[in-house]
Order: C-alpha cells, then sequence, then structure tokens
C-alpha cells in the first residue's frame, strides 16, 4: 500500500544533499563560532575564502587558536536552521510520497462496493526555516599575510582560521582602536536600547560592552607582549613559563633581564599602578564572572569592593587602560 512512502524512505537512508543557503552580512562575511567550550568566540569569514581557501579538514579560532573541522563552526543559530532545512527537506519528500500512494489506493477502491473506503493525506505545516541573521555589530576587519584569507571579530584576534598564522603584532593596534570606537559609540548605543527595550537593559548591555573592552585590551596586550619579546636577539637564553605574561610583575622583570628596561621604566607610578588594577580585574572578570574574591583585594588594594560583590567597569577605565596600553605598547616595540 505505502510503496512510494518505503521507496522514498530507503532513498533518504542512502543519504541526500540538501540545498541551504546560510545568511551572510552585507559585506558577504558568514558567522562562525569557535566548538570548543572553553573560547566560543564569533567571528567572520568572506563567504568566498571560507568556500575557496579554507581547508575542510582544518579551521582556526582566531582567539585560541582551537583546530576543528569546517563543518564544526556554525553558530547556534546556524544550526538550528539547517536543522529545520532538513526536516522540511524530508517532510516534503514524504508527503509527495503519501500523496501519490493515496491516490494509487483509491483508484484501486470498488465503486459498486456496500462498503467504500478512501484515503487521503493532508500535509501538516512545513516549517520555513528562517536564515539566522548575520551578527551587525562593530567589528575587525583582517586579511591574513600568508594566504591572504580574510575575517573579522569582535576585538581581538591573533591567529588566521586558514592557516593558524600568527597575527598579533599586526593586529593588536587595531583591536585597541576598536574598543575605542565602541567606547565613543556608547551614547548611541545607550540611546538605542533604551528606545528599544528600556534603561535596565540598557545599562546592563553598557555593563557588559565596558568588561569585555577591558577583557579585550589586556589580552590583547599580552600575547602581543609575548611576541614582542621573542623578537628580541636574546629571547632564547631566556626561560619564559606558560602564561607568564598575564603577571604584570613578572613581566616587568623578565622585560628589564633582558633590556635593561621594564613596564616601570617605560610608565610613571599612576599608569603601572592602574594597569596593575586592570589585570587583576580582567582575572576577576575571566574567571571569577565578576565577583570580587579576597585574593583580588589583597593583590589590588582595591578597597572599594568587599568580598562576593560584582566588580563595576567604568567607561573611563577602559579609556584609561587604552591610552596605558598604547603607551607601553610604543616602549615595548622601541626595544625590539
Amino acid at each position: 500500500m505505502f510503496d512510494d512512502v518505503i521507496r522514498q524512505l530507503r532513498h533518504l537512508e542512502r543519504g541526500v544533499q540538501v540545498p541551504i543557503k546560510l545568511e551572510l552580512d552585507d559585506n558577504g562575511y558568514l558567522d562562525r563560532v569557535c566548538p570548543s567550550d572553553e573560547c566560543g568566540t564569533h567571528f567572520k569569514v568572506l563567504f568566498d575564502d571560507w568556500r575557496d581557501i579554507v581547508r575542510d579538514e582544518e579551521v582556526f579560532c582566531p582567539l585560541c587558536r582551537h583546530d576543528a573541522e569546517s563543518d564544526e563552526w556554525n553558530t547556534p543559530e546556524q544550526a538550528k536552521y539547517i536543522e529545520e532545512a532538513a526536516h522540511a527537506y524530508v517532510q516534503k519528500q514524504l508527503g509527495q510520497a503519501f500523496k501519490s500512494d493515496s491516490r494509487k489506493f483509491n483508484r484501486k477502491q470498488n465503486r459498486n462496493s456496500f462498503i467504500q473506503m478512501s484515503m487521503s493525506y493532508k500535509q501538516g505545516r512545513i516549517p520555513v526555516p528562517v536564515p539566522a541573521m548575520a551578527t551587525d555589530i562593530m567589528t575587525q576587519e583582517f586579511q591574513c599575510g600568508e594566504c591572504a584569507c580574510r575575517y573579522s571579530s569582535v576585538g581581538a584576534a591573533f591567529f588566521c582560521p586558514s592557516c593558524g598564522n600568527n597575527s598579533v603584532l599586526e593586529t593588536f593596534s587595531n583591536s585597541v582602536q576598536t574598543v575605542k570606537k565602541t567606547l565613543e559609540a556608547l551614547s548611541a548605543i545607550r540611546d538605542a536600547l533604551i528606545e528599544s527595550t528600556d534603561e535596565n537593559v540598557a545599562e546592563d548591555s553598557i555593563r557588559h560592552i565596558c568588561e569585555n573592552g577591558l577583557v579585550k585590551i589586556v589580552s590583547s596586550f599580552q600575547r602581543f607582549a609575548e611576541a614582542c619579546f621573542y623578537k628580541l636577539p636574546n629571547a632564547s637564553t631566556f626561560t619564559v613559563r606558560r602564561n607568564l605574561f598575564q603577571n604584570l610583575t613578572e613581566s616587568d622583570t623578565i622585560w628589564r633581564d633582558a633590556t635593561g628596561t621594564g613596564y616601570t621604566d617605560i610608565l610613571d607610578a599612576n599608569e603601572y599602578q592602574s594597569l596593575s588594577l586592570y589585570f587583576q580585574q580582567r582575572h576577576v572578570l575571566a574567571h571569577l564572572d565578576g565577583i570580587v574574591d579576597q585574593q583580588y583585594i589583597d593583590r589590588s588594594n582595591d578597597r572599594r569592593f568587599d568580598v562576593g560583590q560584582r566588580l563595576t567597569i567604568a567607561e573611563s577605565a577602559v579609556a584609561n587602560l587604552a591610552a596605558v596600553i598604547d603607551k607601553l605598547a610604543v616602549g615595548l616595540i622601541a626595544l625590539t
């Protein structure tokens, strides 16, 4: 009775290719997300380069350099859209088979019989997949100097998604500038959010942007300082432990031992003290969800908060951090 349905099911079991068109942003970039549970960074790759340059067997995260096959980088919205599109395709194919079997069954019925049977198939509503909207936020664009792959990221990006090339020396300045531009746009962002949502949502979003800006600048500088250090002619004579440049005191010491000049020689006392505070805040934001612990108070001497309270990061603090980092970066470049 269900010959066409069974035939269609067997066809589907052998595997089929379902044409799916993912939405791109206005510049032709495709949204991607790092599949690493510890990262989850969102970034974009120009679709032409994703298709023509990026290899299926290996893609790299621009922030953490996690690598995975190309089909593992869909955003949650894209994954949902792909699943819905596949379900819609299967439902459509089986629906046509059910209709065909129904017509065949009805033609075989004896119209003179005392009991007549007919079969009909009413197809349910096929879900119309809504394409995942490409994230329209301020991004920083890059082009790899090794393989020419073009990609973009919100804030810092250190590695090429296609070949994994480390580009921190070329991209650090742009990363800081991106945070500065975001700070300049905060007033307009706040007004737009208040108009579309409410004041509480707007302020919560501004808080998140400021926190993210602080984390991005400090993290970018740590990578930058490390890359600069390895350019020194005597760098190979030093043993550099993992994540040494996340520690401001150790970073200052190793640069002074290698060049005769440390961070405290480039910055004045107030600038260095501020930078030390921002480094400690980055740790609390990145690892403690912003909740102050006793270690933070002891190391930073920041008495504005009690244990258990949440850090608050002012726009002016992020702007000051950007200025101090710019000054320190210029000083380190002069040493290499």
